[in-house]
Parts: C-alpha cells; structure tokens; sequence
C-alpha cells in the first residue's frame, strides 16, 4: 500500500499530530467496573501452574525482518515445538506485533491473513499441551501514542477487544492475554502527566476490553517502567481476580548485556565481567580496557567497576526478586516473570548459567511464573550452528529442565518456493513529502503492509499539528476482513484510574529498569546515561 492511502486510514481514524491529548477522565465506553462481573471461583488456582517453566518464541510474529509466508509457517518448526514439550516446558510467550493485525480504521476489524497464520501457530502449540501468553508486542511509536494520544488508547482498546473476543473460544486454562511488552511511560508520557496514574489508566480500559472479549481467560498485566520491578510496585492492582502481574528481570544490566552493539558503548566495550562477583576476574576486566577504548567511552572504567562494586551473586538477585514477591503478598496476587535472560556472546559460558540458575531458582522459591528470554536468539537455549539449533545442555540443566538428544535442522528460506509476499518493510526513519502521500493508489496483487518512520526536526515539531501520522502500522493492501459472528465488545474497565495532570511542575523521570525489549532509552549505569534499542540480537 502507498503511503497515501495509509495516510488516509490515519486521516479516516482521526489519529493526527494535534490530536493528542490529556486525558482527565475515562472516554465514554468505560462506564463498568469490574464490580459488575459476576462472581465466580477465581481460576488461578488451578491454572497458574501453566505459567511455571515458559520460554519466549521470539522473531516469529514480531521483531523479525520478514513476515512472508516461508518465515511465518517455518521460522518455529514442529520439531521445535516437540523439543519443547519433550524439555518440558509448560507454556510459550508469543509475542506478536499488533501492526500486523490493527487496521486504525476500523480496530474492531483484524487483519485475516496475519490472523490465519496466528491461528496455526496457536493450533500447533495447544496440540502439543502448551500454554501460550499472547503477548502484544509494540514498536515504541505504538506506546507513544498510548501514552499520549487518548484517541489511539480508544483505537487500540477496540482492537484489544476483538482480538480478546476472536482468542476466546480457545481453552481458558491454556490460552493467557497480555496487555503489553514493556510500557516505558516514564519515557513516553508527556512530562506535565504522571506516568504511573497514566498507565494505570491506560491498562485498566485494556483489561477491560479483554474482560468483555474473552471472559474467562486470564489477563496478564504489568508496570508502566518496562515491566521492571520497581515500577511493578507503583501499580495499583485491578479489582479483577483473574489477572497475573508480570516484571522483567535482566539485573544488573551490565552483567546481562555486556558485550551487545545495540546499546551504547558502555554494553559493546565491556565483556568477561563474572558472575557471581569476583574480585580477580572483575580487575583483569577493567585493566584490559584500552586507551582506544577509553577514547570511545571515558566512563566505560567507571560501569564496570560499579557492576563489581555492587558484588552480585545469589543472594542480591533473591532479595532484589523478593521486592515483587513482598508486593504480590501484599496485594494477595500472582506473579509472573516472563522475560530474563543473559546475551550469550561476550560472556563465559559456566557464569551465564550461573545466573539463570540463581535467577530460575529464586522464582521458583517465591513461587513465580517464569519465562526465559528465549528460544533462538542471541539469549537463546542454543549454540548456534550454520544450519542447525545444538541444544544447550548446561542451560537445559540450569532451567530445571530434562535433556532431550536432539538436533533441529534449519531450512534456508532461500530453499523454500517463491511464496506471496506479506512483509512490512521497516525503511529507515524518511519525512513524507506531501507529493509522495499524493501519489495514486495502484491495485497490487500483494500482501504486503509497509512501515515507515517521520521524522520531525525541533523547529517542525510544533508546527506540524496537521501531518498525517503513518508510522505506527503496516499499511495493509488487501482490506482487511470483518470477522464472522464478532459481536460488538462490550468494554468493561477495572478499576480505571484516569491520568492526572499534576500542578508541581515537572515530574520526575524515572531511570528505565533493565530489560530486554524495548525501544531507544536512556538508562542509568552507575549514573551515567545509556541508550537501549527495541529488541535483542
């Protein structure tokens, strides 16, 4: 699709630059509580045990490059899925990116040919007995607008319901919805708005949207500061039983992403940093820094040497995850972790297990949920060959897991027949002229939805009021298709705590806690500003 008509799809769902807005109270749709839903035995009590053992499929239905056919029905094959439930695992997180099934302008209408391969996807892990969280996977553009723009929030909680309402025929006991992948309000939210209260509204009419969808599946919800740990103890639980809370833990980041070239040079020039600390290991660490090094990034002594100074081992990540347990006990909730891991290439091998094994272990004795990050990628339960996926034996054992012998053979896409293409193709960040949004629509006999980024320089921001904003979804050629027998949702909000515009002036920006997905970020390191990107490697 051209980028005029995707303009026209923003223009038909009022979804401008000027639009965004503060909200100070709940849009007119949410005028239920949970108070109203009728009461029944709570359902956690006999399926929180399919969120024990979990691990992410990652780069399947978001973060990948290409969403072609080849990619969507072979990236996770069924000898991979059999591999799981062998190891086993008890459930998957599925993150999928809700650009390729929203169509802004009619968000109570999914995108069916996407939505096909969800449902086989779906199929084929619940014949194999696992749990799946769908886990609605944003790019940062998509939490901006929920943390700003109150037409959008009605846009995406419509989109939530349907979605909600097309999951519910599914089994309850295995299929779970999460609200969102890493929220980063305290980014996001404009500076005059409390993030917290925002957030806490925001996810209370998405909740509510899955409540009246899908009323018997469990809801998994999260804190507005990429779902760490800190920002999981300012949230105000819902009133709705049937609701998980879920945090990341990647802590301490400089242990957790050393070595990564996707964040700054604090993570790409520092590698080797033990666990658990070790004062020999931690030294030969930062003297073998270079003066080229330094050049790069002055500071990079000083992360390291605050990574050793902090002496992390066992103990520290139990206490540090005994702060979410002492929340849930005291909001009488359950607990999931449904993303931590360590990046694989910079670290030695026997002190990446260690940390897994200190952080599996501590959730287990806390009784929280867990998922690691992830199957295949760069954090994953693999060595990686040209074309094969070598289990890892010492990960295996590390999780708590029992060893299966077996080899997965990859298949080279190249190998596959010529296939229809359905890719969004992420360009870089281009400034849409006003000739090229003009540009008349051509019939293709493609699927393909194509995502592409503004940019706004500081003296065009403000004048841009009026611009068309196409940066947020895949513009789907073929229309998308009302589903059969979806009935209006009715939206029911917990608890909706409406975002407040505070009158002290500028509010406090909290330090984004270490994760492992997300969009461009400043992060504190030992007090030192760092930038994270929007997904792993």
């Amino acid at each position: 699709m051209n980028s005029g008509k995707l303009l026209q799809f923003f223009a038909l769902a009022g979804l401008t630059i000027s639009s965004f807005s503060l909200a100070t109270a709940s849009p007119a749709y949410a005028d239920l509580t949970t108070s109203s839903l009728p009461f029944r035995e709570n359902p956690l009590e006999t399926r929180f045990d399919r969120l024990t053992r979990g691990i992410n499929l990652s780069h399947w239905f978001a973060q990948s490059e290409t969403y072609n056919p080849f990619h969507l029905e072979n990236f996770i094959s069924d000898e991979d899925l059999d591999l799981l439930a062998g190891l086993g695992f008890q459930h998957v997180r599925l993150p999928v990116d809700p650009a390729l099934l929203l169509d802004p302008s009619n968000p109570e209408s999914l995108n069916v040919e996407y939505l096909g391969y969800l449902d086989s996807a779906l199929d084929r892990l619940l014949e194999r007995d696992l749990g799946v969280i769908v886990d609605l996977q944003a790019n940062d553009e998509f939490k901006e607008y929920l943390a700003r723009d109150d037409e959008f929030v009605d846009t995406f909680v419509q989109f939530s319901g349907a979605l909600a309402q097309h999951l519910s025929p599914r089994n309850p006991d295995f299929v779970f919805l999460e609200v969102l992948n890493e929220p980063a309000f305290n980014f996001f939210a404009p500076i005059e708005v409390d993030p917290v209260k925002r957030w806490d509204w925001v996810q209370g009419q998405i909740l509510g949207a899955f409540r009246s969808g899908a009323p018997e599946h469990t809801a998994i919800a999260t804190g507005y500061d990429w779902s760490g740990i800190d920002g999981l103890r300012k949230l105000t639980p819902v009133a709705d039983p049937n609701v998980v809370y879920n945090f990341h833990f990647y802590e301490p980041m400089t242990f957790t992403h050393q070595g990564a070239d996707w964040i700054d040079a604090h993570f790409e020039l520092i590698w080797d940093l033990p666990y658990p600390y070790n004062q020999v290991e931690c030294d030969a660490v930062i003297l073998r820094m270079t003066d080229e090094d330094l050049m790069t990034d002055e500071d990079l002594r000083q992360v390291a040497q605050s990574y050793c100074d902090q002496q992390w081992n066992a103990d520290k990540i139990k206490d540090r995850i005994g702060l979410a347990a002492a929340w849930a006990t005291e909001h009488n909730v359950r607990l999931t972790a449904n993303e931590f891991g360590v990046y694989r290439n910079f670290v030695q091998e026997e002190d990446r297990v260690s940390w897994i094994y200190d952080v599996r272990t501590a959730l287990e004795e806390y009784d929280i949920g867990w998922a690691m990050w992830d199957y295949t990628g760069g954090f994953g339960l693999f060595d990686k060959g040209d074309e094969q996926r070598i289990l890892n034996q010492s990960m295996v054992e590390a999780l708590g897991l029992s060893m299966v012998d077996i080899v997965i053979e990859t298949t080279n896409p190249d190998e596959g027949e010529d296939v229809a293409i359905l890719d969004p193709v992420v360009s870089s960040p281009v400034e849409i002229e006003e000739s090229e949004q003009s540009e008349k629509t051509e019939d293709v006999a493609i699927l393909d939805p194509i995502v592409s980024f503004p940019v706004e320089s500081e003296e065009t921001q403000q004048s841009e009021e009026t611009e068309d904003v196409d940066n947020l979804f895949p513009g789907v050629v073929m229309p998308a298709v009302e589903m059969e027998n979806m009935e209006p949702v009715e939206i029911l909000t917990p608890e909706v705590i409406p975002p407040v515009v505070t009158d002290e002036g500028e509010t406090p920006r909290k330090i984004p806690e270490p994760s492992a997905i997300a969009g461009l970020v400043l992060l504190g390191v030992a007090g030192l500003g760092v930038k994270r990107s929007y997904c792993h490697r």
